[in-house]
C-alpha cells in the first residue's frame, strides 16, 4: 500500500512542476518511514554508497573544465575555426554553430553548458544573418545537443557509474552517433536556408582555415589529451578531468585570459552546477532501492520477457518510454531509475551492453531540446529573451533528426559498437 501513496506523491509533485530532487526524495522518505520493511537509516546510507564512487569525481572537475573553458573564451577560437571550414557552405554560420557544437562537445560533456556558451556568442549574429527568431534558437539548441554524446560526457559518466560498465567504451561510442547528428543538423539548416534565401559568404582559402587553426589548436587539443589518455590507459576518466582541469588553467593563465578572481569564480560556478545532478544521483539511488524491495523492477521485466521477443522490438519500446519520459522529466532522473530494471533485461536477451547503451542514452538526452520542460529551451529563452512558444515549433525539425539517429544505432548496432570493439575488443 504504501508504494502506491508514494508513487502518488510522486506523480502529483512532479504535475504541480515540483523541482525532481524534492518529488523523487519527499516520496522516497515517507516510504522509508511508514512501510516499516527497512530501517530509516537505509535511506541515507543508500544515498551515500552511490556517491562513494571514484569515478564520480569526474562530474565536477569536466563542470569546472568547460567554465574555464567558457573564461578563457576557447569558444570564441573554436566557432572562428568551424566558421572558415563550413561558413561558405549555404546557411554559413548556422553550419559553422552546428560544427562548433560537435568541437565543444569534446570539451565540456553538457549540452546546457554548451548551449548557455554558443546562445551567448552566435545568437545575435544568428538573426543578423537571416534566420527567424524562433529557428536561430534551435539551431544553437541542437548543436547543444551534441554535448553528452560525443565524450567527454557528464551523462555517460553517470550511467557507467549506475550500471558497472567501462566508462572508456561509453565514450567511444558516442563519437558516431554525435557525428551523424551534427551532419543531420546541417543538412536542415542547409535546406532552411535555401527556403528563405539566407544570403551566402565567399570562402576566405585556405590561408584563413590555417590562420583559425592556429588560434583553436589549444582548444583542439583539450580533448585529444581528455580521450587519448582514457584510451592510451594512462590516465581513467577521473584523471583526464584533473587533466582537463589542469590543462585549462595553464592555458588561460599563460595567455592571460584567465585571472585568479576569474578562477575562484569558476570555481563556484562549478559547485553549483554539480550540487543538482549529484543531489539527484543520490536521491535516484534511494528510489531505485525502494523498487527493487517492493517487487516492481522483477515485475516489469517479467512483463517485458512475456509480451517483447525481439531485441529491435524491445530497443524501439524502451525509446519510446525515454523520449515521452524526456518531455516531462529530467533525463538524469529517468535514466537512474530505469538502468537497474532495464539492462539487466537487455543482457538476458542477448543484446550487446554498449549497443543497449547508447540507445538508451540517446533517447534519454532528447528530453534536454524536447518541449514543454526542456532544460536547454529555457537555457536559450532566457539568453535570447524568446518565449518558449516561439522555439517549440523550429525545434521539431532537429528533433526528427536526433531520432532518426537512434532509430539508425537500434537498427544498425555497429553504430555505436564498432568503436569501442577498435579500441577495447568484444
Amino acid at each position: 500500500m504504501w508504494f502506491w501513496i508514494c508513487l502518488g506523491t510522486f506523480i502529483v509533485l512532479l504535475l504541480l512542476g515540483v523541482p525532481i530532487i524534492i518529488s523523487l526524495g519527499v516520496p522516497c522518505g515517507l516510504w522509508f518511514v511508514f512501510s516499516g520493511t527497512t530501517p530509516m537509516m537505509m535511506f541515507s546510507q543508500k544515498m551515500f554508497t552511490q556517491m562513494d564512487s571514484f569515478s564520480m569525481l569526474a562530474i565536477p572537475l569536466f563542470m569546472l573544465a568547460g567554465e574555464i573553458m567558457e573564461k578563457t573564451n576557447i569558444t570564441r577560437s573554436l566557432v572562428e575555426f568551424a566558421n572558415s571550414l563550413v561558413g561558405w557552405i549555404r546557411g554559413g554560420l548556422a553550419q559553422s554553430t552546428e560544427l562548433a557544437g560537435m568541437l565543444l562537445a569534446g570539451i565540456s560533456g553538457s549540452s546546457n553548458a554548451d548551449t548557455s556558451a554558443l546562445g551567448v556568442l552566435l545568437y545575435r549574429p544568428l538573426r543578423e544573418s537571416g534566420y527567424d527568431e524562433g529557428f536561430a534558437n534551435a539551431i544553437i539548441i541542437s548543436s547543444g545537443s551534441i554535448g553528452p554524446i560525443i565524450p567527454p560526457s557528464i551523462c555517460m559518466i553517470v550511467y557507467a557509474n549506475a550500471a558497472g560498465l567501462n566508462i572508456g567504451k561509453l565514450f567511444m561510442g558516442g563519437v558516431l552517433p554525435g557525428i551523424l547528428m551534427g551532419v543531420g543538423y546541417m543538412f536542415v539548416c542547409y535546406f532552411y536556408a535555401k527556403k528563405h534565401n539566407v544570403p551566402k559568404v565567399p570562402f576566405l582559402g585556405f590561408k584563413n582555415i590555417g590562420k583559425s587553426f592556429v588560434k583553436a589548436i589549444w582548444a583542439l587539443l583539450m580533448p585529444i589529451i581528455i580521450i587519448g589518455g582514457v584510451l592510451s590507459g594512462v590516465v581513467t576518466v577521473t584523471e583526464s578531468g584533473v587533466l582537463a582541469v589542469v590543462y585549462g588553467i595553464g592555458y588561460g593563465f599563460i595567455t592571460r585570459k584567465l585571472s585568479v578572481k576569474q578562477l575562484i569564480e569558476c570555481v563556484r560556478n562549478a559547485a553549483r552546477s554539480t550540487v543538482a545532478p549529484v543531489s539527484l544521483i543520490c536521491v535516484s539511488a534511494a528510489f531505485s532501492y525502494l523498487l527493487a524491495r517492493e517487487g516492481i523492477i522483477t515485475s516489469i521485466a517479467n512483463f517485458v520477457g512475456a509480451n517483447i521477443s525481439s531485441q529491435v522490438g524491445f530497443m524501439l519500446f524502451i525509446m519510446l518510454i525515454c523520449v515521452l519520459s524526456g518531455c516531462f522529466v529530467e533525463g538524469t532522473a529517468v535514466m537512474l531509475l530505469l538502468t537497474p530494471i532495464l539492462l539487466p533485461i537487455a543482457l538476458k536477451m542477448g543484446i550487446d551492453s554498449t549497443h543497449f547503451s547508447i540507445a538508451f542514452i540517446l533517447s534519454l538526452t532528447t528530453g534536454g531540446m524536447s518541449p514543454p520542460v526542456g532544460g536547454q529551451l529555457f537555457v536559450m529563452s532566457s539568453i535570447s529573451k524568446t518565449p518558449i512558444t516561439k522555439i517549440a515549433k523550429p525545434i521539431l525539425f532537429f528533433l526528427a533528426v536526433y531520432i532518426t539517429v537512434i532509430i539508425a544505432v537500434i537498427f544498425i548496432p555497429g553504430l555505436a559498437t564498432w568503436i569501442p570493439n577498435l579500441f577495447y575488443g568484444r
